[in-house]
């Protein structure tokens, strides 16, 4: 817990003296979700979770942000079980044209504990390239995937679309190499619809499906956070930002 304390102190820190001179949009918000899934496979054991994001943007196109989760892996035999993700995050943004923009950016998994007995903190780069607010395509890579001395690869394309001013659909899919660290690749993809009762808060109701597309086949695998893809799943998200 000691070095998510100093993340958070150092970071904001940081943000606050960076600010001072800068011009800054400031934007956050709080969300409780049914299930944490992430890329195909859970990250709460199918349970609630809590989440919380704020996010600076600046004129220059820098963003700086922090990311916050509860977490449960379902490693209960393990002492000093990870129950929070903490994740840092700095990018920059380039607009293309009216249409068109791309961003990079950096960000850190930091976990207050353990993860299966490991210590599992790592790094992740992303690539975003954006038409208008309705078509993403990302690509992620880290080089040290949960410190398991292997390097994992995402590719992910999400498309939206305002039905009205308080009706969005949006999905996505997305194919997620990470056999080398958690024994699976995933195939999953995602379909839902977001009510936005007012400015700051909304509704998302999201339908969510995994397979697995390879496994690894090396034997013994040390470690034991092999998660399975996420069978058909509906989960609801509730959110109040500003």
């Amino acid at each position: 817990m000691k070095k998510i304390r100093w993340f958070f102190l150092s970071y904001f820190l940081g943000v606050g003296l960076y600010s001072a001179d800068c011009f800054a949009e400031l934007s956050g918000s709080l969300t409780g979700t049914t299930h944490y899934i992430w890329r195909g496979y859970s990250k709460s054991d199918a349970k609630p979770a809590a989440q919380a994001n704020i996010d600076y943007e600046f004129k220059s196109g820098i963003y700086l942000g922090t990311f916050a989760s509860t977490v449960n892996f379902a490693d209960y035999g393990f002492k000093d079980r990870s129950t929070l993700e903490f994740r840092p995050y700095m990018g920059i943004t380039y607009t293309l044209s009216n249409d068109w923009r791309i961003n990079t950016e950096w960000t850190r998994f930091i976990y207050d504990g353990k993860i299966f007995g490991e210590t599992a903190d790592y790094n992740e780069f992303y690539f975003y390239g954006h038409f208008r607010d309705l078509l993403t395509a990302n690509f992620r890579f880290s080089e040290n995937s949960y410190q398991q001395h292997h390097m994992s690869f995402n590719y992910e394309v999400a498309g939206r679309y305002p039905i009205t001013d308080s009706i969005e659909i949006s999905s996505t899919v997305g194919y997620n190499n990470q056999k080398q660290a958690l024994h699976y690749d995933y195939l999953y993809w995602t379909s839902g619809l977001t009510l936005h009762f007012s400015r700051n808060v909304g509704i998302d109701v999201r339908y969510y499906g995994a397979m697995h597309t390879s496994t690894r086949k090396e034997e013994p695998f040390h470690w034991q956070f092999q998660p399975h893809a996420v069978d058909n799943r509906i989960v609801f998200s509730i959110t109040a930002g500003f």
